[in-house]
C-alpha cells in the first residue's frame, strides 16, 4: 500500500460517519472502478486533458448513483478525481478495506473449500478461524474441487489445512513411516 493511498483510506475512515456501512461503499465503488478501467470509453474519458473537470464531475456523479454510491462516498471520489488519481481507485479501495480491517482487529482469511459454500458454512468457518486466531476474521472464498473437502484457509503467511486430502496425504505417510519402520 502506498503512502497516498493510507492517507485517502485513514482520512476517509476518520470521516466517516458513525455507523456508516463500508462494505455497502466498498461493493459499489468496487462496481465503479471495474466500469471505469475495463469499459473502452469511460477510461480514456477521465485521462483526456481534453474533456473539463465539471463534465467528469458530472460523469463521475451518474456513474456513482448507477453503483449506489452514497454521497459521503461519492466525495472521496470526487476528490480522487480532482487530484487525477481514479485509475488508482482500486488500489485506494483495498487500502480503505485493509485500513479498516486493522482498525477493527479484523483478519483477512483466504479459504479455500472443495465445492461452493452457502451463508451458514461461511459463518462456521470464519467462527472456526476466529476462535484458533483470537480474531474476527473476514473470509475471501474460493473453490478447488481438488482438496476434496474440509478447507484450507491462509492467514497472512500461516496456512491452516483442515482439507480431507491433506488428511489423506498425512494418513500415507503414517502408513509408510510405520511399515517402514515395521520392516526394519
Amino acid at each position: 500500500m502506498s503512502v497516498y493511498q493510507r492517507s485517502y483510506a485513514q482520512a476517509f475512515l476518520g470521516a466517516a460517519p458513525a455507523g456508516y456501512d463500508l462494505e455497502r461503499f466498498l461493493e459499489s465503488a468496487r462496481a465503479l472502478s471495474r466500469a471505469i478501467t475495463e469499459d473502452p470509453r469511460l477510461k480514456p474519458f477521465f485521462l483526456s486533458p481534453a474533456v473539463p473537470a465539471p463534465a467528469k464531475k458530472a460523469a463521475l456523479a451518474a456513474l456513482a448513483g448507477k453503483a449506489g454510491v452514497d454521497g459521503f462516498g461519492l466525495r472521496l471520489l470526487e476528490l480522487i478525481l480532482e487530484r487525477g488519481r481514479i485509475l488508482a481507485l482500486s488500489g485506494i479501495l483495498d487500502a480503505v478495506r485493509t485500513q479498516f480491517d486493522h482498525d477493527s482487529g479484523v483478519v483477512a482469511a483466504r479459504v479455500t473449500v472443495a465445492a461452493p459454500v452457502g451463508e451458514e458454512e461461511r459463518r462456521r468457518i470464519a467462527e472456526a478461524l476466529g476462535s484458533k486466531l483470537n480474531r474476527k476474521v473476514r473470509l475471501d472464498v474460493g473453490v478447488d474441487e481438488k482438496i476434496l473437502g474440509g478447507f484450507v484457509a491462509q492467514v497472512g503467511s500461516e496456512v491452516l489445512d483442515a482439507s480431507v486430502r491433506h488428511a489423506i496425504e498425512r494418513f500415507q505417510k503414517q502408513t509408510k513411516e510405520l511399515a517402514e519402520t515395521a520392516g526394519a
